[in-house]
């Protein structure tokens, strides 16, 4: 099994704090809290050899290129504060390299979850969990995937969900969109307006793959 959270892209961080809204990470907080209740974000010693998983991340404005996301190995934290985020202020996919600041590194999906708000304003927040009840029942779901031969974190990976985030966005031209990654072990994505829908869209996939 490939070793979880390990950053694969080059990171250009500079180490300093963060300013953000209170509203924006009791958002983050109350959509990290169901996930975790859920088991679908955290930190367990039986699962992927203690290593954290799953992340979630939304935009800084509405309209920002930007993003708030959660930090590398965090998952041990009960709650976030803005020490444990980082924001992400440029992607670039061919050059695999991530430009970010705060006191905490990005997540390893942090490339991920850029590609997808470049691809539409619409989207306005991303959560990624680790559910290997949807993850194995995805055909059975219908739900739409990356290839297992992808492994996270890669330019690939990137280029692979960019391609995908596209052609679902044009035959449906709403949110949320949920779909799996399958070259990373039960790793499930819902990217929408908020994290709210987002929330909504993962325990309802949960509810219907543990029937």
């Amino acid at each position: 099994m490939e070793q979880e959270g390990v950053i694969k892209y080059s990171l250009d961080f500079k180490n300093q704090a963060l300013s953000l809204p209170d509203k924006t990470l009791t958002a983050l907080n109350t959509c990290r809290m169901v996930m975790i209740q859920q088991a679908l974000l955290g930190q367990d010693a039986q699962r992927y050899a203690g290593y954290g998983f799953g992340n979630i991340s939304l935009r800084c404005t509405p309209s920002s290129s930007a993003f708030f996301i959660s930090g590398t190995q965090t998952g041990h934290e009960t709650k976030l504060s803005k020490t444990h985020l980082a924001c992400v202020t440029e992607i670039d996919i061919e050059q695999n390299t991530l430009i970010a600041q705060g006191e905490t590194e990005p997540s390893s999906e942090g490339m991920t979850h850029g590609v997808l708000y470049q691809q539409s304003e619409k989207i306005q927040a991303v959560v990624h969990v680790h559910s290997p009840e949807i993850w194995q029942h995805a055909d059975a779901l219908n739900l739409p995937s990356t290839s297992e031969t992808i492994p996270y974190g890669t330019p690939e990976m990137a280029r692979a969900v960019q391609k995908l985030c596209s052609k679902l966005m044009l035959n449906k031209p709403y949110l949320p969109i949920v779909f799996v990654m399958k070259g990373h072990e039960d790793g499930v994505v819902a990217a929408g307006a908020s994290l709210a829908q987002c929330t909504k869209a993962l325990l309802e996939y949960l509810s219907l793959s543990t029937r």
